[in-house]
């Protein structure tokens, strides 16, 4: 099955072009173009997507703030930023926001195609130019002093009231119920919590959030 991607940019010839050229290769299917993040946000509640190709600084609502909305209702459909902006900053806040990649729109066609192909199959996609510049940001928990794309974890709210009453070992249906959720949302958001600590356990992911203080000790 192909690839769907909806495209979102504020810039309708960047949007057009950007089309046409994964358009032109096999795996993907381009099913949307929209203007904003308000724009995403109604078209997938009508829409099968896989991943959104997103610029970062779109009118109404930018992409980060998109992002952070998906992660909450949408947990399986992806976000790529596509970008011009290189800053430490914009980058930590995007990774923050839930984002799987980040990938500047002066790449080539084959980094834009690696990327997509590699967020695609599960995993997280960030250029080398992107985590260089990510090193920039000073982190005095680490030994040498930079910050790396490990350090930031990006839970969603929902993310962290489920790992909360995960702590408080209740089933998935006890917390679908708690939270007003389908038991398969709680799958899907148990199942990204682990991916995204690197823990195989509810066990690892209790000692993980212990030792961020993200819980209090059981």
């Amino acid at each position: 099955m192909p690839v769907k991607i909806l495209i979102a940019d504020d810039h309708h010839v960047v949007a057009e072009s950007l089309s046409m050229l994964l358009g032109a290769f096999e795996p993907f299917e381009v099913v949307g173009i929209v203007n904003n993040g308000w724009q995403v946000l109604n078209f997938i509640e009508k829409n099968t997507i896989d991943i959104i190709l997103a610029d970062l600084h779109m009118p109404l609502l930018n992409g980060n703030d998109m992002t952070v909305r998906i992660r909450e209702q949408h947990p399986l459909i992806k976000v790529i930023i596509l970008t011009m902006s290189e800053e430490a900053a914009h980058i930590r806040e995007a990774l923050q926001a839930g984002v799987c990649g980040y990938v500047m729109k002066s790449a080539e066609r084959a980094e834009l195609i690696r990327a997509i192909q590699t967020v695609a199959s599960g995993e997280n996609y960030f250029s080398e130019k992107i985590v260089r510049k990510l090193a920039e940001i000073p982190n005095l928990n680490n030994t040498n002093g930079k910050t790396a794309i490990d350090d930031i974890v990006p839970l969603t709210k929902r993310e962290l009231e489920i790992m909360r009453l995960i702590a408080e070992d209740l089933s998935n249906q006890a917390i679908a119920d708690r939270l007003h959720l389908s038991v398969t949302t709680v799958e899907t958001h148990r199942r990204n919590l682990l991916k995204k600590v690197g823990v195989s356990s509810a066990v690892g992911l209790m000692r993980w959030a212990l030792k961020h203080k993200l819980i209090d000790e059981i």
